[in-house]
């Protein structure tokens, strides 16, 4: 017997019902969670109970960190808020029970101590008799132990009525800069989803001009300032005609369309926030205000966008280059919606979907797991994955997370909304970039994205500049990790990642005489730059040059003229110790995430190099207790 079935998606919750025997399932979205003491760890949890009532607890947990019982019925997505009160590892659980059946998911909740970034230690270290220290006068004065003045931070004054530094001296450039681009938006301060993925840097280089992106949504809101002239003629298939406004029936909707494409795309005109391209956007009204839509809507959809003509539909007569999808349903992809992306991938169109919002596998939701699409996973202001985010999707962008959400256009103004369907236009921006700079392949904009992005413990995050870097090579794109110091007659390494889809032969020329290669060579993911100083090598900076697949990078190497450094220690009364190297003469220094308490600091003056005090070495010590600014120590 056939069976015809409906296919409804929506972006907040597919639900469903069915006459069967009782049911209890239980899942959670991660196997660790972890936050800071006095904090409150989120552990994302799926349950069902069919046909019966469940409750809903934690086990193994100390007094005082178990959430409290939760009585559930039906399929929920639920996120279990655990007091993080002491510090600690725990191995616990999840139960579920009802209806005589018990389920277990075990977990580990891992609360870091309470040391923070707003417990720090600031000051200089001065090396020799002068206890007074020279500063650099002008304009801009260096005052460790605070002075008059506007403070600048870091220690750094501003002295109004002073002459500016003269040439040559000491401190501070203080040449005017202005914003340029995006940047200068109103809103642009509170957007610190475009900075975490390099769009600022991006834009001297590219904005994405002249680039039509679709987005496929709720509809737009055209009288919006963000979206003024960003707009082209779209379509509504919910109504069946060609005005893809999104009407106003709720004041609980979130004009999610019109939020996905200021992210996108908002007009730099000055009057409100900044889009992370300037390309056009069509817009395709395929769901309701509530967030709901069919399949076939969406097939329909994807051919328009493409330029492809649909019986029934008027002509596009502005074909898209980007798809933004940002929705989901849960199931594989169909072969009709597979069909559909194939067309529109011959096309050289690009695709890109949100991953999801339920915390699982990214797999189990299309069209994110059709062949041929981009799908995108959300982040936070740490790039650290999203807690309601779908897993394992190939790329990461800024979603939100916790208290901070991605600002966007809504009625009347502005709003902040977290989600996989946020950090989708983020990566259409990008590709609007990319394709801004001339014909490219859909092959070769999609590896540079992911040859561009920045590898995390949980996935790629998208960097939008150092994709334009890997456009220029082709698809390759070098990473070389910080900077290497060297004495004379020392070996050193340094990591690189070579990112490509195949293993890439690596030139290496080194200056002035260092040894340098490569191993393994060719190279694919992470191989390490070995880098020796001959005896004899003259102090100073040098570079090692790395090119390949059309691609190249520089790794910095310095020798240093003299063993001699300045080490400072602060350790806490529990023992624990944090350490930096400072130059031979001293200078300022700043210490973060440290723990409440009193610190015992010791400068001393490294002449061998050896990173231990001996006997002979001048040395000077102070204590203070975190946060604390001026901290003063004398090495003679």
């Amino acid at each position: 017997m056939r069976r015809t079935w409906s296919l409804l998606f929506s972006l907040l919750l597919l639900t469903g019902c069915a006459l069967e025997a009782p049911l209890l399932r239980l899942s959670l979205g991660q196997e660790e969670v972890r936050a800071r003491e006095g904090e409150t760890a989120i552990l994302p949890a799926r349950v069902e109970a069919r046909g019966l009532r469940a409750r809903l607890f934690v086990e193994g947990l100390p007094p005082g960190m178990t959430p409290p019982p939760l009585e559930v019925e039906g399929k929920r997505e639920l996120s279990l808020a655990t007091p993080a009160g002491v510090a600690g590892t725990w191995e616990a659980r999840v139960v579920a029970e009802g209806g005589g059946m018990r389920r277990e998911a075990p977990f580990r909740l891992v609360v870091e101590s309470a040391s923070s970034p707003d417990l720090y230690l600031e000051g200089a270290v001065y090396v020799g008799e002068a206890a007074s220290a020279s500063q650099a006068t002008g304009a801009l004065r260096y005052c460790p132990t605070g002075c008059s003045g506007r403070p600048l931070g870091g220690g750094w004054y501003r002295a109004e009525g002073l002459q500016p530094l003269a040439s040559g001296t000491e401190g501070l450039p203080d040449r005017p800069v202005r914003a340029q681009g995006g940047e200068a938006e109103p809103l642009f301060p509170e957007e610190w989803n475009l900075p975490l993925a390099r769009f600022p840097e991006a834009w001297a280089e590219a904005t994405g001009e002249g680039v039509v992106v679709a987005v496929v949504d709720t509809g737009v809101l055209p009288g919006h300032p963000d979206l003024e002239g960003v707009l082209l003629p779209g379509l509504d298939l919910v109504d069946g005609d060609t005005d893809p406004t999104e009407p106003v029936v709720s004041p609980l909707q979130t004009f999610h369309g019109s939020h996905v494409s200021g992210i996108l795309a908002a007009a730099w005109n000055g009057v409100g926030m900044a889009g992370a391209s300037q390309a056009q956007v069509l817009p395709i009204r395929l769901l309701t205000p509530e967030g709901t839509g069919r399949e076939s809507d969406l097939i329909l959809a994807l051919r328009w966008a493409a330029g492809i003509p649909v019986p029934g539909l008027p002509p596009n007569p502005h074909p898209a280059q980007v798809v933004n999808l940002s929705l989901s349903g849960e199931g594989p992809c169909s072969p009709a919606l597979q069909e559909a992306l194939d067309e529109v991938r011959a096309r050289g169109v690009l695709v890109v979907a949100a991953a999801g919002n339920y915390g699982r596998d990214f797999r189990d939701y299309f069209p994110g797991n059709c062949r041929g699409v981009l799908t995108v996973g959300a982040v936070g202001p740490e790039g650290r994955l999203a807690s309601y985010s779908n897993r394992s999707a190939p790329l990461l962008a800024p979603g939100g997370d916790g208290a901070s959400g991605v600002l966007g256009p809504t009625l009347g103004g502005h709003r902040l909304l977290q989600g996989t369907s946020q950090a989708a236009p983020h990566v259409s921006g990008a590709l609007a970039l990319l394709r801004s700079r001339g014909a490219a392949s859909p092959e070769a904009l999609e590896g540079a994205l992911l040859a561009g992005s920045r590898s995390t413990p949980e996935g790629r995050l998208l960097d939008a500049f150092a994709a334009l870097k890997a456009l220029e090579g082709g698809g390759v794109a070098f990473r070389v990790e910080g900077r290497l110091a060297l004495k004379p007659g020392e070996e050193g390494s340094l990591a690189v990642e070579v990112l490509s889809p195949y293993p890439v032969p690596v030139r290496v020329a080194a200056e002035g005489g260092l040894a340098a290669y490569l191993a393994p060579n060719p190279a694919q993911g992470t191989a390490h730059l070995r880098v020796r100083a001959p005896t004899g090598t003259a102090p100073g900076a040098y570079r090692v040059r790395l090119e390949g697949g059309g691609a190249w990078a520089t790794a910095e190497v310095q020798v240093e003229a003299l063993p001699a450094r300045v080490v400072l220690s602060a350790c806490s009364g529990e023992g624990s110790c944090r350490s930096l190297v400072l130059p031979p003469d001293g200078g300022p220094f700043r210490l973060e995430g440290l723990s409440p308490g009193t610190y015992r600091l010791l400068a001393f003056l490294d002449r061998d190099g050896d990173g231990a005090l001996d006997p002979e070495e001048p040395r000077g010590e102070a204590e203070a207790r975190p946060p604390a600014t001026g901290v003063r120590l004398l090495v003679r």
